[in-house]
Formats: structure tokens, sequence, C-alpha cells
């Protein structure tokens, strides 16, 4: 999604469901309201931040979400744990590995510079009333910047 996307969060939260409906396993059996309300903040910054599920996009999410939402670094990997996310990088290939950890070690720096460039952090929890509001307007107001 570009910089000045007119299309709501809810819009690009249910796009994002779509175009990767065959990664997620937030609605199986046996996972915990609290582990599926964690994945729904996480979705929401792949959406809000412009993050795919490649391991740029998951690593790019991870400093996105420790430096530029109201989660922090502990709750970060708390949250991680209890939802058992680790699982989730063994879909990455040999190949897709080296083909993105450099990318994603050379970005670090502008990452958290962008976050810390960033108005106020985005609410983890909290962010309902924002899910009628078009992407671009959400960030102007928070001065989030994608690339």
């Amino acid at each position: 999604m570009t910089q000045e996307t007119k299309i709501t969060l809810r819009q690009g939260l249910d796009e994002f469901y779509r175009a990767y409906k065959d990664y997620h396993s937030h609605s199986e059996e046996g996972i915990s309201n609290e582990a599926k309300a964690f994945f729904k903040s996480h979705d929401i910054v792949h959406v809000l931040f412009g993050c795919d599920i490649s391991l740029y996009g998951e690593g790019s999410v991870k400093i996105w979400t420790i430096f530029g939402t109201t989660l922090g670094f502990c709750n970060h990997i708390r949250g991680y744990r209890e939802a058992n996310a680790f699982r989730l990088s063994r879909n990455f290939s040999f190949s897709h590995v080296v083909s993105n950890i450099f990318k994603l070690l050379f970005s670090v720096p502008a990452l958290i510079l962008k976050a810390r460039k960033m108005k106020k952090r985005w609410p983890w929890t909290g962010f309902e009333p924002y899910l009628d509001t078009p992407i671009s307007d959400i960030r102007k107001e928070f001065n989030i910047r994608v690339s």
C-alpha cells in the first residue's frame, strides 16, 4: 500500500487477510482470545506500516512494534511467546532467509529513525476508533512514513 492510500484501516486489514489467507493461523482451534487479539494488533501494524509477510516484512513489523507502538520491547517478547508466534519463522526457506536478512539488517537503523520521528506511538490496543479512518489520514496524524 502506498503512503497516500485512501482505503480505511478496516479495508486494509481485510485486504491483508485476503492476500495472506494461507499464512494465518489466527483462527485455528485452541488459540486463546489473548493470542487472537495479539495477532490482530500485529496484523494492523503490518497494514499501517506497509509491511508484507516476508522475513524482511516480519522483521520490519517487529522494529515498528518495538519503537512505534505502545507495546514496547518487553511486552512484545512476552506477547510473541504467549501467542506462540515464533513458530511462524519456520515458514521461511533458507534461500528466503539469505535473500532477506541483509536487507533487513541494513534497514533497522532507518526504521528506528522513522519510528522515532512519529508524533506519537500507535496504540497496540484501543485502535478500534481508527478502523474506519483512511490509512493515509492515520499516517499523517502519527507521522508514519512507509517505504
